[in-house]
């Protein structure tokens, strides 16, 4: 398992974001929101083509600094005929720390108010998916932490528009690739469109291949010109949005409470079916449970399942303030002497930040819980206990409008 490289914030002699990694600028010095604007949602025919849908899906294959996402927001939020729900999804392979953004952002004071929200709701850098839910939960930003060039194939969704805008085809060829495209053009919607500042003849030749009709367009400043396309296929839609969204979700427990909140956030009707008088009665009835992951020095898929679960829980929870819970740290102590160095080898392999877990000696074991034991273990700080009949209870009763129960 490759190991998370977060970016290091840095510049250039000009004043532009630079990437060390890719010997390469994360956008021009002559105007960043500009160029997100002229780029890519001009080149995408945005806002005008989610104007009046149900939901549009948009694509990036580059997040950096979220510029053209929180460029993308502001559009979407300042336009009244807007989509009810967007959905944007981007990959980056070196996410920057909260505190390298908060750095970054202070450059557009135009996206003040959306650059903070993005900020506050920042995930922990670990690898794998990571979805946020911003703008009163009308807008989704599936983050995807983890090289795009292997990770695409992951994604299951019918997208509206790409924004292709890794580094330069000769610095990150991968994201370039035909393969690549073929694969983008497997996630695109029937009518979907592309933009991106390149015009490099491979890869017009891939996006051709890959059935996209491409043309070069005007750029912006100092690139003479960009190209923009669309899926010229008519294949029929896999992802077609159900007419009526009403769901009837059998059980009122963890899963199915969590499961109807969810779906009424998304402005479905939900009926929960539960055999008991109450939620959480059956397995869920527990006193108590511990909130924690799973980790592995292979970081399976038992693991990434867990964390992502784990992370998603600790979300929830905060917008649940009925639930009884505690984040008051986990320990997780080793069997034996061959179990605890394989606890702190699994710590240094993964290279998470100590927010997720670190590793104990057993004197600091000894200090943490403030009581005698014989090994060293895992330390969670943000996980803890929670009681899962009020979880069930507080995420039925926070759609009441959209929830029915019996």
């Amino acid at each position: 398992m490759e190991k998370l490289q977060p970016a290091r914030l840095a510049f250039n002699s000009v004043g532009e974001p630079y990437s060390a990694s890719f010997d390469d600028v994360y956008h021009s010095a002559y105007g960043g929101p500009a160029q997100a604007h002229h780029v890519f949602l001009d080149g995408n025919q945005l806002p005008q083509r989610w104007q009046g849908k149900d939901r549009f899906v948009i694509l990036e294959t580059g997040f950096g600094f979220g510029l053209n996402f929180l460029a993308v927001w502001q559009a979407w939020q300042n336009d009244p005929q807007r989509c009810r729900r967007l959905h944007f999804v981007s990959f980056e392979k070196h996410p920057f720390s909260a505190s390298d953004l908060a750095i970054a952002h202070q450059a557009w004071p135009e996206f003040a108010e959306q650059a903070q929200q993005l900020r506050q709701h920042w995930p922990l850098l670990t690898p794998g998916f990571h979805r946020l839910h911003l703008a009163n939960g009308q807008i989704t930003l599936t983050l995807i932490f983890g090289d795009a060039a292997t990770q695409l194939r992951t994604v299951d969704a019918s997208v509206d528009a790409f924004f292709l805008d890794g580094f330069s085809p000769a610095k990150n060829p991968e994201l370039w690739s035909p393969y690549f495209c073929k694969g983008l053009a497997r996630l695109a919607a029937q009518g979907a469109t592309l933009a991106t500042w390149t015009v490099a003849g491979s890869i017009r030749q891939a996006l051709k291949d890959a059935e996209f009709e491409v043309e070069k367009r005007p750029g912006f400043t100092g690139k003479r010109q960009m190209l923009v396309g669309h899926f010229r296929s008519q294949r029929p839609n896999r992802h077609q949005a159900p007419e009526e969204r009403r769901a009837i979700v059998i059980g009122a427990g963890i899963a199915g409470c969590t499961t109807a909140h969810r779906l009424a956030s998304a402005g479905w009707q939900v009926t929960v079916l539960e055999q008991h008088a109450a939620p959480g009665q059956g397995a869920s009835g527990n006193l108590a449970g511990v909130l924690r992951p799973l980790p592995s020095a292979d970081d399976n898929r038992l693991s990434r399942l867990t964390r992502a679960g784990y992370l998603a829980t600790l979300q929830l929870l905060s917008q649940l303030p009925e639930a009884r819970w505690a984040p008051c740290g986990v320990v997780h102590l080793s069997r034996e002497a061959e179990h605890e160095a394989q606890q702190q080898r699994t710590v240094e392999a993964l290279g998470f930040p100590p927010e997720i877990f670190q590793f104990l000696d057993k004197e600091a074991a000894n200090q943490k819980l403030n009581w005698p034991v014989d090994s060293g273990g895992w330390w969670f700080p943000g996980g803890g206990w929670v009681q899962p009949a009020s979880v069930c209870r507080a995420a039925l009763a926070a759609f009441p409008e959209q929830r029915g129960f019996g």
